[in-house]
């Protein structure tokens, strides 16, 4: 055999056990060129392909963990290699999209409890510019009605008419306060202010106002109370004033024309120290279905979709009442039937004393130990308010009880007021623009002349979210007066303040 014949065996022996390929069958010297050829690119080509495989590994240690070695049509062992390759990559991918999942989860969870946290803040600085915005104006037209009240020349039917405004005004502060906090009266976290009223003139009150609607509907609208019911108890007329608004606005509402209600008072039963009386509103209207008389009282439930558009109402008035009337130790039964009417039945009790209820414990007032007032000095008030008619309103208040008051619209000029001044007291409020009433009254806090930084700021505020008070103490602000205000009650404070 011959060098060249040796050589062309040799070569056609790598490419048939590397390659499974035989290129040619002669032997000649361009058979051998042809054979050296293919063997030189098919070399060629493998280095470039294991230089290809190397590089990819490599950039698994820089983090790509899911790049594939790629296959070729050669099917050789460095093929198998990456088919091999491969599938521990899928197998690593698996496992760390697993990993991946989780982190995302978790990312989740911290991203909606954050989400959570920001619509809880969210929720209370709605709540608290809500309340600022509704009470401000509210709390104009009470007290102003309140100041009319007290004129002595007002005629009867005029002052019959402010006492629609503001029997009509105290039930709308309660139904803003209470749907402004749910949460507060849900757990019984209400106080009820109470002191003498007349049961019977404030049934003619709320009848009156509906004196229109029963009117035009040609209601039968009669009421009875009881002789043995005394004439003047001690309650919180609003809350009593919002349960019968409530019940017989309801009674009106799903009454047709030419129908019955009946407001019937009664003597229930006396303890030593208690009246129980019993309100009974009947009204000959469309009635409520058995199984759904245990749902009117959740909140925003109405017997029928249809019922809602064709009456309207929140469906909040009747979860409020249920919980007053439990917080006062009442109750509130309810029977109806279809076309034929319902009946809702409350007990409650009356103190034969004066007292107040906070949450569902009783309390026995004691009375206030009279403050002796220096008349030869007049007690000089600065308010911080920037609202205009509350200015007026507080100035008007004040001037009755003769103190005298300065007004400034905003909190730096409050702190302004107090360094050049001499006032005796700070009326505060809270939500006002350039400062606030929390940054002014740190302010004045951090004086350096102890008498004017000591002394007494009430928040009078329209702000009533539960955080209001807490903040109040922080930031050495000696009270909280809520808006709408009690002209006396505020009184009262003030001198007390001063004389401590």
């Amino acid at each position: 055999m011959s060098k060249l014949e040796e050589i062309l065996a040799l070569v056609r022996s790598i490419n048939a056990d590397e390659f499974q390929e035989q290129i040619t069958y002669g032997d000649s010297l361009d058979d051998v060129h042809t054979e050296l050829l293919y063997l030189s690119k098919k070399i060629e080509s493998k280095k470039n392909r294991t230089n290809v495989i190397i590089d990819q590994i490599s950039e698994c240690y820089s983090g790509d963990f899911f790049s594939f070695l790629p296959i070729s049509d050669a099917q050789d062992e460095l093929d198998v290699f990456c088919m091999g390759f491969n599938t521990y990559i899928e197998e690593l991918k698996e496992v760390m999209v697993s990993k991946s999942l989780l982190e995302t989860i978790n990312i989740k969870l911290v991203e909606e409890k954050e989400r959570s946290e920001h619509l809880a803040k969210a929720r209370d600085q709605f709540l608290s510019s809500m309340s600022h915005e509704i009470r401000t104006p509210l709390n104009g037209i009470l007290v102003f009605t309140d100041l009319l009240l007290n004129n002595a020349s007002l005629d009867s039917e005029g002052k019959k008419q402010l006492d629609y405004i503001k029997m009509s005004g105290d039930i709308l502060l309660v139904i803003i306060n209470d749907i402004l906090d749910l949460a507060k009266i849900e757990s019984g976290e209400i106080t009820l202010f109470v002191k003498p009223f007349d049961l019977s003139k404030l049934t003619q009150l709320i009848h009156d106002t509906f004196l229109d609607k029963i009117e035009k509907k040609r209601i039968d609208f009669k009421i009875s109370i009881d002789k043995k019911v005394p004439t003047i108890l001690n309650g919180d007329s609003i809350r009593v004033s919002q349960i019968l608004f409530n019940l017989i606005s309801n009674a009106i509402k799903f009454t047709d024309v030419r129908g019955k209600i009946r407001l019937k008072i009664k003597f229930e039963d006396e303890e030593d120290d208690f009246y129980l009386i019993k309100i009974i509103i009947q009204d000959s209207g469309i009635g409520i279905p058995t199984d759904k008389l245990e749902t009117i009282f959740n909140p925003f439930t109405q017997v029928s979709d249809n019922n809602a558009r064709r009456y309207g109402g929140t469906g909040l008035g009747l979860t409020i009442i249920k919980k007053i009337i439990a917080i006062m130790n009442g109750k509130i039964r309810v029977k109806s039937k279809i076309d034929v009417g319902t009946k809702f039945t409350v007990t409650l009790p009356f103190a034969k004393s004066d007292y107040y209820l906070s949450g569902s414990e009783l309390y026995i007032e004691k009375s206030k130990p009279i403050i002796e007032v220096d008349e030869s000095k007049r007690i000089k008030v600065l308010l911080a308010e920037d609202n205009r008619i509350n200015q007026i309103l507080v100035q008007k208040v004040l001037s009755k009880f003769n103190l005298e008051c300065i007004t400034v619209a905003n909190g730096k000029l409050a702190v302004q007021a107090v360094i050049e001044g001499d006032f005796d007291i700070v009326l505060m409020d809270i939500m006002m623009p350039i400062m606030d009433g929390y940054e002014a009254s740190t302010a004045i806090r951090n004086l350096e002349d102890n008498t004017k930084k000591n002394i007494p700021i009430i928040a009078l505020s329209a702000v009533v979210t539960g955080a209001v008070v807490e903040i109040c103490n922080s930031v050495g602000i000696n009270r909280y007066v809520s808006k709408p205000f009690e002209p006396e009650e505020l009184y009262r404070i003030i001198i007390e303040l001063v004389h401590e």
